[in-house]
């Protein structure tokens, strides 16, 4: 190929992944017959933040959603809430969760026990084809609050299944062809549908990093990244040995926690546009 012609192919492909970094807008922003506004049905109360999220999306304007905790800027969860009216609603990812009040009634539960310890469960929040089935279960909480709703809920879920499946689909296409080492604390599942191609260290890495230690072999890793012409992604959750030998690198990126407010398909769309910036922004 002659270096016209490569030219021209480099444009095309900017072309193709601008005109799709548009379309991520409509389908994120562009609004619904299924979400339209209604009178409200129930307040609830849920917790922990990734669950609230949830909520809000598949209960819509009709239900009002209030999250215990959110998300401080280093990962930890901050409480929210004190207090809620007497006639709201719990929503629990388990019974083992934070801040639910003894001998409350009014709670239900999305699982009754985990499958795996909570360090490895959270990030299943993450996992794009998880996060549907979660949904499911959070359909099923929701009409048993208001039976007389479910057809309504059942069109919440389907929008936000709807969404997350054209999300994915247009970010995978912008992400067609980046390289990635990750790093990530939680990010793991996403990064792995993100269309990229990843490369995540061993397990036991991991475990010397959060001990401070097997820096020489962290920055191996960053040099292979670095010659890959990729990025290294991290999130707030990474080890801080990590973070801190990431905090000047050019190809670095931080990822941030969702916002317990906006929907989980924006943060999607704004992590797939954050990470194709910084691709442009270090290799042009």
């Amino acid at each position: 190929m002659s270096y016209e012609n490569g030219g021209l192919f480099a444009m095309a492909v900017f072309v193709k992944k601008t005109f799709l970094v548009l379309l991520l807008l409509v389908l994120v922003f562009c609004p619904s017959e299924a979400m339209a506004v209604e009178g409200k049905i129930a307040t609830v109360v849920v917790t922990p933040p990734e669950v609230a999220v949830l909520v809000r999306f598949v209960g819509g304007p009709v239900v009002e959603v209030l999250s215990l905790f959110d998300w401080a800027e280093d990962g930890s969860l901050t409480r929210r809430l004190r207090s809620w009216p007497k006639d709201a609603y719990l929503i629990a990812l388990t019974p083992g969760e934070r801040g639910i009040p003894r001998g409350e009634k009014r709670v239900k539960y999305m699982y009754d026990f985990l499958p795996y310890d909570r360090d490895v469960f959270d990030k299943y929040f993450f996992d794009p084809a998880t996060i549907s089935f979660m949904s499911s279960r959070i359909l099923v909480l929701l009409t048993e609050i208001e039976p007389s709703m479910y057809d309504y809920f059942q069109r919440r879920l389907a929008e936000f299944q709807s969404r997350l499946d054209s999300v994915i689909g247009v970010g995978r296409e912008i992400m067609n062809g980046l390289f990635i080492l990750d790093l990530s604390g939680r990010m793991e599942f996403l990064l792995k549908a993100s269309g990229a191609e990843t490369l995540r260290p061993p397990v036991n890495c991991f475990d010397d990093w959060r001990r401070g230690e097997g820096i020489v072999e962290l920055e191996k890793y960053i040099e292979y990244a670095k010659a890959r012409g990729g990025l290294v992604v991290v999130d707030v959750w990474s080890p801080p040995l990590i973070r801190e030998t990431l905090s000047n690198l050019s190809c670095a990126i931080l990822l941030p926690t969702p916002k317990v407010d906006e929907m989980w398909t924006t943060y999607l769309h704004d992590i797939y546009l954050t990470l194709w910036n910084r691709f442009k922004a270090v290799y042009g």
